[in-house]
C-alpha cells in the first residue's frame, strides 16, 4: 500500500456503508451466524434508527476507498436507567486490519459515545474473531457476557 494516500476516520452513514458492497461480502462471510442466515441489511430499519439518534455509523478510509465500517447503538438500559453504547458491528477490510484502522474507529466511537452520555461501551464480537482478539488485549476491557444461540 501506497503510504502517501491520506487515511481518514469520521462519522458516516448507513446509505454511505450500503454502498460498499465488497466491503459488506466480506463482512458476511465472516461475521455472519448462520443459525439467523444470511447478513440482509434492513436499509430502512437503519436510516430510522438514524433519524432517531439511536444508530450511529462510523467509517475508515484509505484515500477514497471505504476499507472498514462500524455501527453504534446508544440506548438507556432500563436494568440500570443509565446511557450505554453497543456496538452492534465492527468490521475493517483484512487487507487493512495491520494499519490500526480498527483501533481508531473503536477511539472514534468511544469520544463520540462519551459526548453522548454513555457510561460504558459495549462490543458484540463474534467468537474467534479479528476483534474479539483484538478487545482481550486492548486497554480497559473485559469480557462480561458471553451470548449464547439457539435455533427457535
Amino acid at each position: 500500500m501506497e503510504s502517501s494516500l491520506h487515511t481518514s476516520i469520521r462519522r458516516s452513514t448507513y446509505a454511505e456503508i450500503l454502498e460498499a458492497r465488497d466491503l459488506l461480502d466480506e463482512y458476511a462471510a465472516e461475521c455472519s451466524i448462520p443459525e439467523i442466515g444470511p447478513i440482509n441489511p434492513q436499509a430502512e430499519m437503519y436510516r430510522a434508527m438514524e433519524g432517531m439518534g439511536l444508530a450511529h455509523m462510523f467509517a475508515g478510509f484509505y484515500g477514497d476507498q471505504l476499507v472498514g465500517f462500524a455501527s453504534l447503538l446508544v440506548s438507556t438500559l432500563p436494568h440500570y436507567g443509565k446511557k450505554a453504547a453497543t456496538v452492534e458491528s465492527l468490521f475493517v477490510d483484512k487487507r487493512h486490519r495491520a494499519n490500526g484502522y480498527g483501533i481508531e474507529i473503536m477511539d472514534a466511537m468511544e469520544e463520540f459515545a462519551k459526548g453522548e452520555g454513555c457510561i460504558v461501551i459495549l462490543y458484540i464480537a463474534p467468537i474467534g474473531s479479528q476483534l474479539e482478539r483484538l478487545l482481550s488485549l486492548k486497554k480497559g476491557y473485559r469480557k462480561t457476557n458471553s451470548v449464547f444461540c439457539r435455533v427457535l
